[in-house]
């Protein structure tokens, strides 16, 4: 009989989140059963077919029992009843807050506690988190410690997250445990092609951290020497206006908003895409990009990555060997990276290449989520000896 692993998650499963997603539903040995708070808001996947238990089901009482949980660590009884029916073997929560509201949970059962941080959860300052950040990200701050101490293992998908968790959040080098996001290389393979020529591809969200008017400013310096360039913006967010009033004032008809949009329309571009760019930064507050899921699926798909070299991204593309990385902010040097890929079709194919091997390599959905569940065991072995 397989083992059982409760996954304690915020919003099973916001569209922003198929990191999450693709670790769930990928799981071989252990069988997941899912703890959300509430549903997403915004697009979602469509998680039918997961075994989903929800606290806040809308309504003043799922309020109350949402508050009920995250203030006072009052677990609901038919949450209660649930674990009791499942037996599980451990619990495995995503998000540093969200780790420490399952901390009550794993005690009152006995359970291992793991935690996966992605991002924001870890890398904004504490400063930045009092002063601007969700209530459930401000009580973590106040059980951190307590998360520290009771936690089994803290998953990071990059080095430079490692660092963070332990330097600045004190956690202990022997919990943390780096395991990349993985993607699934069946699905997303190169279709070379369907490549439409001066195509530049951006998939994020339209915030300030993904540095979208860095690259309508380096394509700006380029329209004049490739005027068939055409960027195509996938993404929505708080800065889309602005951030469309300054397309067409720096690139005109040359630069097209789609707003979010499903995994299978995000593919059918990265297929045509001859560049994929998404010049994250470093904000003041501490947050910078971990990894990137998009980068890997842009080379799996053999399209040349640029970027700047900010956060967790130089873990992923491989300077001059799988894409380019600029310094931060650097639009001239954007420019020049770009330009250079434009110009030289079989750089663009060798880069293409070697993206593509490293991604089979390195971040392989199957062999990740194999690593996982390694962990897992070893976790549930250790716990019980």
């Amino acid at each position: 009989m397989s083992r059982r692993v409760i996954v304690f998650y915020n919003q099973p499963i916001a569209i922003s989140e198929t990191f999450v997603y693709n670790q769930i539903a990928g799981l071989k040995r252990y069988q997941p059963i899912v703890i959300g708070i509430k549903h997403p808001q915004g697009p979602e996947i469509d998680v039918s077919h997961l075994n989903i238990h929800l606290i806040n089901q809308g309504g003043i009482i799922g309020t109350i029992r949402e508050i009920g949980i995250k203030v006072l660590g009052y677990v609901p009884n038919d949450i209660d009843r649930l674990v009791d029916q499942v037996q599980p073997h451990l619990i495995h929560a995503h998000f540093a807050p969200y780790g420490a509201i399952a901390m009550p949970l794993a005690r009152q059962r006995g359970l291992p506690l793991l935690v996966s941080v992605h991002g924001t959860d870890v890398t904004m300052s504490d400063t930045a988190i009092w002063r601007s950040s969700y209530m459930a990200h401000r009580l973590y701050l106040l059980r951190r410690r307590a998360l520290a101490q009771m936690v089994s293992r803290v998953i990071v998908q990059s080095d430079f997250l490692h660092r963070i968790v332990v330097e600045r959040h004190g956690f202990a080098p022997a919990k943390v445990v780096c395991i990349r996001h993985g993607i699934d290389v069946q699905r997303f393979n190169p279709k070379t092609q369907m490549t439409v020529w001066g195509k530049i591809l951006y998939v994020g969200r339209l915030a300030e951290r993904k540095g979208l008017p860095f690259l309508l400013h380096a394509l700006a310096r380029l329209r004049n020497r490739f005027p068939e360039i055409q960027l195509t913006v996938i993404g929505d967010g708080p800065m889309r206006q602005q951030y469309e009033a300054l397309g067409r004032d720096l690139l005109g008809q040359r630069v097209t908003f789609l707003g979010a949009q499903p995994n299978k329309v995000v593919q059918q571009h990265l297929a045509e895409a001859c560049i994929f760019c998404m010049p994250s930064i470093t904000m003041p507050s501490g947050e910078a990009e971990t990894l990137g899921m998009v980068f890997l699926e842009a080379m799996a798909m053999q399209v040349p990555p640029v970027s700047f070299r900010s956060g967790g991204i130089p873990e992923v593309i491989i300077h001059g060997q799988t894409g380019f990385l600029a310094h931060e902010r650097d639009v001239e040097e954007l420019a020049h990276y770009i330009e250079i890929l434009l110009a030289d079709p079989d750089l663009r194919h060798r880069l293409g290449v070697q993206g593509r091997q490293w991604v089979e390599q390195e971040f392989n959905l199957e062999k990740q989520n194999a690593k996982l569940e390694s962990l897992y065991d070893e976790v549930v072995d250790e716990y019980h000896h």
